[in-house]
């Protein structure tokens, strides 16, 4: 197997390889437009329109048999391209904003999906980022990639080595920490989130450590009229992102 075509592999398959290597890979023409001049190269079967495009821009494209290309795809139904990018470097200053800060902080967030849909409703309402906890799914499972359908190239992604520290370092930026708990007292139309904050969700079976929530200036929920128990985490997050936007007049 061609090297390009074992890195891709690897990227796919180890995180320990994404680290080492300082990159991943994303599939599919919409993927990859996104992406824009962040493609470091690309891998493909079909002489597809963004093909060309980037041949024409100069990045270095490796044209492989489809029997190839199934082999390194990492889905079922392969687009016939895929590209490898470098890893993002966002710092923490990058996730806040001078006139109103509005961040999803997730803490211990493990199904890829869940990830996904966070990252999209924070990309489709405005957050100024996300923070990902070293608990967290990692950011480049290509599940996590697929599912934010482009959504992680608008908007900057911080990983933190210590939660504890970076909501103390984002209380010294002003920003209000708003847990999200299903014993909160105070439901999420209730409070005041029209002002720079970071909401806080946890993990799908666990929900926030209790430490994690000490650490909050306010816990909310969001109030159900019918029999289910709950929402998923990337639900809830939608709903709190929406009601934030909506209290800040946007």
């Amino acid at each position: 197997m061609n090297e390009k075509l074992k890195l891709v592999k690897n990227l796919l398959e180890k995180r320990s390889a994404r680290r080492k290597e300082g990159k991943f890979v994303i599939e599919g023409p919409h993927l990859i437009e996104e992406a824009g001049d962040k493609v470091n190269f690309i891998v493909y079967c079909e002489k597809l329109p963004i093909v060309k495009k980037l041949e024409e821009e100069g990045v270095p494209a490796i044209k492989v048999s489809k029997e190839q290309f199934e082999e390194v795809s990492g889905v079922e139904a392969p687009q016939g391209v895929l590209g490898v990018v470098k890893l993002f470097d966002y710092q923490f200053r990058d996730v806040i904003k001078e006139d109103k800060t509005l961040i999803v902080f997730c803490v211990g967030v493990q199904d890829p999906g869940n990830l996904g849909t966070i990252i999209r409703s924070a990309d489709a309402f405005g957050a100024s980022g996300v923070i990902l906890s070293k608990g967290t799914v990692d950011l480049y499972n290509p599940k996590v990639v697929r599912s934010t359908m482009g959504s992680l190239f608008h908007l900057p992604i911080f990983n933190t080595e210590d939660e504890v520290e970076t909501i103390e370092h984002l209380k010294q930026k002003n920003v209000k920490i708003v847990a999200t708990t299903v014993s909160a007292r105070k439901n999420c139309f209730e409070a005041e989130l029209n002002k720079s904050i970071a909401i806080l969700v946890g993990n799908e079976g666990a929900g926030l450590d209790k430490e994690i929530v000490k650490l909050a200036d306010e816990e909310v929920k969001i109030p159900m009229v019918g029999k289910a128990e709950s929402l998923n985490v990337g639900i809830s997050t939608a709903v709190l992102l929406y009601e934030a936007l909506r209290q800040h007049g946007r």
